[in-house]
């Protein structure tokens, strides 16, 4: 069965398409993608071939190239040097592809199928060598120029030099600080024997002292966070409190003379209450047995001759 006239894939040059008579392979060649109608019109005219309009598409090589440039150029804009130099030799290697399709009319393998595409591929290299060529030189130091360039302004006037700004560390500032306090006096008693009992005066007012303390203080950015004392002076010495308590018993008051009783006499050796002369007198309600007795108290001013004042106080028949 043979096959019928039309337009198939070129055996010879794969990516083109040849004119089939129905016998034989025709002298008529286009490219994968058709040109346009008034082209395709008068070449099967001369040819006596029929046109079949085939639409064009991306083939998987076409996709992969397009894929591989934007991630080149994406690296080069992120990357810098090497992934710019990198660009550029991709981009010049496409730009050769495209000055020998530009030559040749056609490169139909990597689906270039006239000039004008080659055209189109030629000026896409070429931006994209400036781009890589850029990003990569925006990475290098800038190089010296040579002195014999240098104009007279630039020896004279030196670039200015950018001088990092440092954060300040702040700084410990020592300093004295003196305070004065006040030092509390004490309180003492003593005890007077020229006060009665019971008798209490304060013979000395106290009064408070006073201290100066030295310390020497560490502040940093304003608020202090070291404090040692360095000297401790009293100024003004405290004056104690005296408060003298009497301790001096009061003399017994000596009583109103007693009578002499009625018929007898009183001895001179005792006042206070009579003591009559006898033999021998007791105190009243003692446990002497008299035969005289006197009521206390009797106060003894001479020889104590009837022994009443046991005690030796001066004071006898005082229990």
């Amino acid at each position: 069965m043979s096959t019928p006239s039309g337009w198939y894939p070129d055996p010879e040059r794969p990516g083109g398409q040849r004119w089939w008579t129905g016998f034989a392979w025709g002298g008529a060649r286009f490219p994968a993608t058709m040109p346009d109608t008034a082209t395709a019109t008068s070449t099967a005219a001369a040819t006596g071939s029929p046109v079949e309009n085939r639409p064009s598409r991306l083939r998987p090589l076409h996709v992969l190239l397009i894929c591989l440039v934007v991630a080149l150029v994406l690296l080069s804009a992120i990357g810098g040097a090497f992934w710019g130099a990198l660009l550029a030799l991709v981009a010049i290697a496409a730009a050769v592809v495209g000055v020998v399709a530009l030559v040749r009319g056609h490169a139909s393998r990597l689906g270039i199928r006239n000039r004008g595409t080659a055209l189109a591929v030629v000026a896409a290299a070429l931006c994209l060598v400036v781009v890589g060529g850029g990003a990569s030189a925006a990475t290098l130091p800038a190089p010296d120029l040579p002195a014999a360039l240098l104009t007279a302004q630039d020896v004279a006037t030196p670039a200015p030099k950018r001088t990092p700004v440092a954060t300040p560390t702040p700084t410990d500032i020592v300093t004295e600080v003196t305070e004065v306090i006040a030092v509390p006096f004490t309180a003492t008693e003593v005890q007077d024997p020229n006060l009665d009992v019971g008798q209490v005066i304060v013979t000395t007012v106290g009064v408070d002292g006073q201290q100066t303390n030295t310390y020497r203080v560490t502040t940093r950015a304003g608020a202090e966070i070291a404090r040692e004392l360095v000297a401790q002076v009293v100024s003004v010495q405290p004056v104690a409190q005296v408060t003298s308590v009497g301790t001096r018993q009061p003399a017994p008051v000596a009583p109103a003379p007693v009578a002499d009783p009625v018929g007898g006499g009183c001895d001179p050796n005792y006042e206070g209450q009579c003591v009559p002369i006898a033999s021998d007198v007791d105190c009243a309600g003692g446990s002497g047995n008299g035969p005289a007795y006197t009521p206390g108290p009797v106060y003894v001013v001479g020889s104590d001759v009837y022994d009443l004042d046991r005690d030796g106080d001066g004071i006898a028949c005082d229990a």
